[in-house]
């Protein structure tokens, strides 16, 4: 890319100068370098988790559900530097450190996604987005991530954060992205619903979690 720059300079100081003997006019040298496009497809886009037996969670305990998911395909035209990033779209409804109470320390409110508001305004609770049994070009991959939108990589639980964080997957050889034509697996979610001390149990309470995920070029 360096290279590419240099040659475009270089011609267009040689056009300028062969111009200099006439009257002035205006050369423009347009175009564009992209990444080879890839296309992200996730199965279902709605995780269902149906009518929750509210006997089953508790009043004074956070209670983790059982994981769910959708299959996902990365599919590029060519091998390509690609990963994902995620923006909770009902951040304010997080219940901040639910998770690192669940799972471990790392697992800080960027791990968190929110699963909206009762109708008193009360915090339902928050879910995890893992990237599980990822397969690329063939082959069992890992999970690569960047705490700062792709500068250095890392090595990491399967796991989907937010705030710079960037998802992507690498072989054992090493900690860095590795390039992919097709990498499917399953994005799976597991819920933490809040105390139900802290709810109002007398009305219906709709999970609402919501998330975009997108693909980034590296």
């Amino acid at each position: 890319m360096i290279a590419m720059k240099k040659i475009i300079s270089l011609s267009g100081m040689f056009l300028a100068m062969l111009g200099l003997s006439a009257q002035a006019a205006d050369l423009r040298v347009r175009g564009s370098i992209a990444p080879a496009s890839c296309s992200f497809t996730i199965v279902n886009s709605t995780i269902d988790y149906g009518r929750i037996d509210p006997r089953s969670l508790s009043a004074t305990n956070y209670t983790k559900l059982a994981k769910k998911g959708t299959p996902y395909t990365v599919r590029c035209a060519s091998p390509t530097f690609v990963g994902i990033k995620a923006q909770d779209n009902r951040a304010s409804s997080k219940v901040r450190g639910m998770m690192v109470s669940q799972y471990n320390i790392t697992y800080n409110d960027d791990f968190n996604y929110g699963l909206g508001f009762t109708s008193k305004n009360e915090k339902i609770g928050g879910y995890v987005v893992f990237m599980e049994n990822n397969i690329a070009d063939g082959k069992a991959v890992l999970v690569a991530r960047s705490n700062n939108n792709g500068a250095s990589w890392g090595i990491t639980d399967p796991v989907l954060g937010q705030s710079g964080k960037v998802g992507s997957w690498r072989t054992n050889a090493s900690y860095s992205p590795i390039k992919i034509t097709v990498v499917s697996g399953n994005l799976n979610v597991q819920p933490v619903i809040n105390k139900t001390s802290a709810l109002s149990m007398n009305n219906e309470i709709k999970l609402d979690g919501h998330t975009t995920l997108e693909l980034v070029y590296l």
